[in-house]
């Protein structure tokens, strides 16, 4: 608990605003990352429509895995059903295992057996050359950004006062401590009645 002294007030003003300093720019921090959730969602689901508007049995293959930064890659160097055929197993699967070396070739297996299961070239499919890529390079992006994001929210957080309070509570990370920072964000901390936020209850 922080009080101030009469003998030094404006000295003992300086951990308070510190310290209300830093719950603000985490909550900053963590109002920003949700942004950037949403246009990741966004971004993911704009994906996946135009796969499965153009081939269905691609989309169940590559859908799943928008979160892995190999079949991001992969999209903006192959961005259509045709390029992929065209450029083979063998070379899908070089390009992928050099972001993703456990599952690469066995990803390349299942789209060249997905392309095979649709011979019919939707309409549409030569527009995607230029979306799906560029799509694919802004879904990177905000992947890049928020893992950015993390480890400025995490150096925050540790450096925080009540870092060891929150952490020691189960189930608490980085993360969940620092959404209970931002609820205690601009409280006055010189107050007696101020006290670490207690975890949820269980059910």
């Amino acid at each position: 608990m922080l009080r101030s002294s009469p003998k030094q007030p404006g000295a003992s003003r300086t951990p308070l605003r510190s310290l209300q300093l830093a719950d603000e720019q985490v909550a900053e921090l963590c109002g920003f990352d949700d942004n950037v959730v949403g246009q990741i969602t966004a971004t993911s689901n704009r994906i996946r429509g135009l796969l499965t508007q153009i081939h269905p049995a691609l989309e169940r293959v590559l859908g799943p895995h928008l979160d892995h930064p190999a079949v991001l890659d992969l999209l903006q160097c192959y961005p259509t059903p045709a390029a992929m055929k065209a450029a083979g197993t063998a070379r899908l699967g070089n390009r992928l295992v050099k972001l993703a070396p456990r599952m690469g070739r066995r990803l390349a297996d299942e789209i060249t057996q997905a392309l095979a299961e649709q011979i019919v070239v939707v309409t549409g499919t030569n527009a995607t050359s230029f979306v799906l890529p560029k799509l694919a390079e802004q879904l990177a992006a905000l992947r890049r950004q928020r893992e950015e994001i993390a480890v400025e929210v995490e150096r925050l957080v540790v450096a925080h006062p009540l870092h060891p309070v929150l952490i020691s509570m189960p189930r608490v990370g980085i993360r969940t401590a620092a959404r209970l920072l931002t609820e205690v964000s601009g409280k006055d901390f010189a107050s007696g009645g101020h006290s670490p936020p207690k975890p949820a209850s269980r059910p």
